[in-house]
């Protein structure tokens, strides 16, 4: 419960830093509360921007269940990856293009790539973070070895 909690108060949060910039970009010194085409679709303004706040919330609570994932011992850290980008990229794409409607192919192009651009580097990170890690417990189980052989 913790995780879902958490999870869904980030992606609200998220939400509204997101609200803020679009509003700094094209607001013209208003705030944007919800997506034009949003309230369009759903034909009432706080209605589209209570489902638009689940909306971003379930994302959070995707991501955050997601992160299960990474804790399956048994799989690879390829499975674990690829499991946790296909959910989250799935939930995230649908929920973002149903609330933020995409006009254009270009549109659609520029999500998916920032999308898989930021995931890309989070990986990266994560994954040079967790191999110094091994190459540390390995390093401390190979003296710990050439310690007992001393011993012996």
């Amino acid at each position: 419960m913790q995780r879902i909690t958490v999870g869904g108060i980030i992606g609200l949060i998220i939400c509204q830093i997101v609200l803020v910039f679009i509003s700094l970009g094209v607001g013209e010194g208003k705030f944007i509360a919800v997506s034009p085409n949003f309230e369009k679709l759903i034909q009432h303004e706080v209605l589209a921007f209570i489902l638009q706040n689940l909306g971003f919330a379930l994302i959070g609570i995707t991501f955050a269940l997601c992160g299960l994932f990474f804790e399956i011992a048994r799989w690879s850290m390829a499975r674990q990856y690829v499991t946790h980008f296909s959910i989250t990229s799935i939930v995230l794409v649908s929920i973002v293009f149903t609330i933020w409607t995409p006009e254009t192919i270009w549109n659609v192009l520029i999500l998916l790539f920032n999308f898989s651009l930021t995931y890309f580097i989070t990986w990266t990170v994560q994954y040079k973070v967790s191999k110094r890690d091994i190459d540390q417990i390995n390093a401390l189980i190979q003296n710990h070895r050439k310690g007992m052989d001393l011993n012996d």
